[in-house]
C-alpha cells in the first residue's frame, strides 16, 4: 500500500511550528514520515509551506518507499495539497490520506486499518464516535481525487461512496496539533 502525508499547510493555530517541533528525540514530521515507512507504506510527503526546512529534516530517510513532493498552492488548502500527492500515487494500489500532525499514529495504527479494508470505497477509524485519521481509499480513488475542482475536501468528496467506519479504542486516531497547548498536552501525557 502507499501513503499520502500531508504537510503542507501553514499551521497558523501554531505559528507554522508544530510540524518541527520536537517529538520523543526526533520532529513531528521526522516521527510521522518513520511510522509510515516502518508500516511498509509507499510514503509520498506534500510539503508547502516551510519546505526547505521539512525537506532537510526529512534527508535521514531518503529511500526508494519515500517521495517528496511540493505542492506550490499550498494556501488552497488541503484538497489542493491531497491531489498533488495523488499524482504522486502508483496505479492500482489502495492509499491511506494521512496527517503529519498526529504524533501518536504508529506503523501498527496503519496496519490495523489494512487489515480491516474489506468491501468499502473506504475506511475510517472511529474512536468514541468521532472519525479520525488516517483514511484508507481504494485505487480507483486517485482518479476521482485529481478530478476535483479546487477548492474541496475529502470530507465532502467521502460523502459520495461508501466509507465504512472501524471502531477504534486508541486515541492515536484524532488526537492532532494544532495548537501550542495541544502540544504541551500531547507532552504532558505522552512524552517518556
Amino acid at each position: 500500500m502507499q501513503n499520502i502525508l500531508l504537510a503542507a499547510g501553514l499551521g497558523k493555530r501554531s505559528g507554522g511550528e508544530k510540524l518541527l517541533l520536537p517529538y520523543k528525540g526526533q520532529t513531528i514530521i521526522s516521527h510521522a514520515v518513520r511510522q509510515s515507512l516502518e508500516a511498509g507504506l509507499y510514503t509520498i510527503v506534500v510539503t508547502g509551506f516551510r519546505e526547505e526546512e521539512i525537506e532537510q529534516v526529512l534527508k535521514p530517510f531518503a529511500c526508494p518507499n519515500l517521495t517528496l513532493v511540493h505542492n506550490s498552492e499550498y494556501s488552497l488548502g488541503q484538497g489542493s495539497s491531497t491531489q498533488v500527492g495523488a499524482k504522486a500515487l502508483r496505479d492500482n494500489e489502495d492509499f491511506f490520506i494521512s496527517l503529519s500532525d498526529m504524533p501518536l499514529i504508529r506503523a501498527r495504527h496503519y496496519l490495523f486499518l489494512a487489515k480491516n479494508f474489506n468491501t468499502s470505497d473506504a475506511l475510517r477509524p472511529l474512536f468514541q464516535d468521532q472519525i479520525g485519521h488516517p483514511v484508507l481509499l481504494r485505487a480507483n480513488f486517485k482518479t476521482k481525487i485529481l478530478e476535483q475542482e479546487l477548492p474541496f475536501t475529502m470530507h465532502t468528496l467521502l460523502k459520495e461512496f461508501h466509507v465504512e467506519h472501524c471502531s477504534v479504542d486508541d486515541e492515536a486516531y484524532t488526537l492532532d496539533i494544532d495548537t501550542m497547548q495541544a502540544y504541551a498536552k500531547l507532552l504532558m501525557r505522552h512524552q517518556p
